[in-house]
């Protein structure tokens, strides 16, 4: 499982920070196409952070083509055109 620094001090929401962690490992290939993403609670679990946290974040990066969501099977990489 990722480990993204997430500093609750920042101006940015934990969520954009997370969205943002994400979108750059499926850039930079570290992430890949098919690759199924960490369930929404066990990622909130892992970083101590809401469920509502990860949904946005996983949200914004379907809506952006990033991120497939299957049907209680969960979230899976796009590939990149």
């Amino acid at each position: 499982m990722f480990t993204p620094i997430l500093d609750s001090s920042q101006r940015r929401p934990l969520y954009e920070q997370l969205y943002r962690y994400i979108r750059g490992e499926i850039e930079a290939g570290r992430l890949a196409a098919g690759e199924r993403l960490p369930s929404k609670r066990a990622l909130a679990q892992h970083l101590s952070v809401s469920i509502n946290t990860v949904d946005t974040a996983y949200q914004m990066l379907a809506t952006e083509g990033y991120l497939q969501a299957v049907p209680k099977s969960g979230f899976y990489v796009c590939p990149l055109p």
